[in-house]
Formats: structure tokens, C-alpha cells, sequence
């Protein structure tokens, strides 16, 4: 039985499985399934299985940050999960990359001590290439704007990406932290890809992203909250054709 995943057992997930960190977005990407049963609804995470066009497929949310996702992405694979991509939002770092364009990493750079207890600092946090090459693929035929390349993924909101919160302390965020990365062709940061691509590599599962753009770090333009949610419903259906593709 699963300690935090509470219910959840081998046989309940479908062949496909998408994470999210909001819980709010399972209903939107699951509310054209048919058959549907929650199976699990504890703190952040909420994890439903149903058919999408006669495959039974799962999504689960996992909450903001690495040790939630940690712990729902070791539990789904626990419980028989065979593929698992994450369908989240990011901030884009670099000019060119807009509000609500996708961006689908390739790997994730990560902030430095991350997931230490399974591997060093070393070891990549890559996807599969396979699957990523066809959710870019699909994303571009779908007429989605669409980027590739590094990420990174931080521990932290606020310094860890180069935010400074409105506090009034003499704590002050490091200079030129962004520019830092960029200079080293990082595309967007968030909080929980390298997360999945580690443990993918470890436990030998094919594990992608797709991430909408939220906003533009370039100049702090937002997606606004119908737009955002109406491309995370139309890149999850892209994402659900890539994963039940029984050639990758």
C-alpha cells in the first residue's frame, strides 16, 4: 500500500500516466475521459485513471516542488507506472520564448545537492529521446509554437530564480543569477522536471515534459489564466497521443 499515494495500488494506472503540480488540473485534463475513477485524493495529490479514445491512461498531481515529486513519482512507479510525462508551466528566460508558447526540455540543469540521496551532482537529468522527439513533433503539427533544449529546474521560488520577495531585509538576491544560466543556454526554469528525469533514468522509465510558458522572465508578460488553462487542456491531448503510442 502506498504511504502518501493512500489507496493506490498495482493495476489501478493506465498504460500512459501525465503528472501536474496544480490538483486543479486533473479535472481539466481528465474531463473528456470516459469511465473515470478518483483514486486517490490526500493532501496535494490526486491521482484518476479513465479511457482516453479506449486507452486507459492516469494523471496524478503532484504539488509545487522537488520532494513532493519525489515521492508521487516513486509511488507511480511502485504501482506499475510505465510512462509518465509532466504537462506543467515554467517561466522563459531567454528573448524569442513567449507567453504560451510549449517548451519541451531535452534535460534539466538543477540546482546544486538535488535528489543527492539517489545520485551525485553528476549524473544527468535527461528525458527519453524517443518520446520527446515525438511530443515535438506533435506540438509543431498541432501549430504550437514550440522550443527545445535545457532547463533547469530549482528547489526555489523566489532566490533560487532570481525573484526578490517583498519583504523589507537586507538579504539580497545574487547578482546577475539568471544571466549566469542564460549565458549557458538555459531556456526556462521550474520546479520539479529534473525531478521525473532522474528517477525516469534510475528506474528505466520513459519519462518527458511539456510545459506551457507562463511567463516571460525578458520582460514579466503573464499568460492570462484562460489562455493558460485552454493550452494546457489542448498540449495534454498531445501528450496523451504521444504516450499511448505503442512504437515508442
Amino acid at each position: 500500500m502506498s504511504i502518501h499515494l493512500k489507496g493506490l495500488k498495482p493495476g489501478d494506472l493506465g498504460e500512459a500516466t501525465i503528472i501536474v503540480g496544480d490538483p486543479g488540473r486533473v479535472e481539466l485534463i481528465s474531463q473528456d475521459w470516459t469511465d473515470k475513477k478518483k483514486l486517490v485524493d490526500s493532501r496535494e495529490f490526486i491521482v484518476v485513471s479513465g479511457f482516453w479514445n479506449n486507452h486507459l491512461v492516469s494523471i496524478c498531481s503532484t504539488g509545487i516542488g522537488v520532494g513532493s515529486t519525489e515521492i508521487a513519482v516513486i509511488e507511480l512507479i511502485e504501482n506499475g507506472a510505465k510512462k509518465i510525462v509532466r504537462c506543467g508551466g515554467c517561466g522563459a528566460w531567454v528573448d524569442g520564448i513567449e507567453p504560451g508558447d510549449l517548451i519541451i526540455n531535452s534535460a534539466m540543469a538543477r540546482t546544486q545537492g538535488m535528489l543527492g540521496a539517489y545520485v551525485s551532482d553528476n549524473y544527468p537529468a535527461v528525458s527519453n529521446p524517443l518520446l520527446t522527439s515525438a511530443i515535438i513533433k506533435k506540438a509543431e503539427k498541432s501549430g504550437f509554437k514550440t522550443h527545445t533544449g535545457i532547463g533547469l529546474t530549482s528547489e526555489s521560488y523566489y532566490f533560487g530564480q532570481g525573484r526578490v520577495p517583498d519583504i523589507q531585509t537586507s538579504l539580497n538576491v545574487e547578482r546577475d543569477y539568471m544571466n549566469y544560466w542564460t549565458d549557458r543556454n538555459i531556456l526556462n526554469c521550474e520546479m520539479e522536471t529534473a525531478v521525473l528525469f532522474l528517477l525516469g533514468s534510475l528506474y528505466n522509465i520513459p519519462v518527458a515534459n511539456c510545459l506551457v510558458v507562463h511567463v516571460s522572465r525578458k520582460n514579466e508578460k503573464w499568460t492570462n489564466d484562460e489562455d493558460y488553462r485552454r493550452i494546457h487542456k489542448a498540449s495534454s491531448e498531445i501528450v496523451l497521443s504521444c504516450l499511448v503510442d505503442e512504437t515508442l
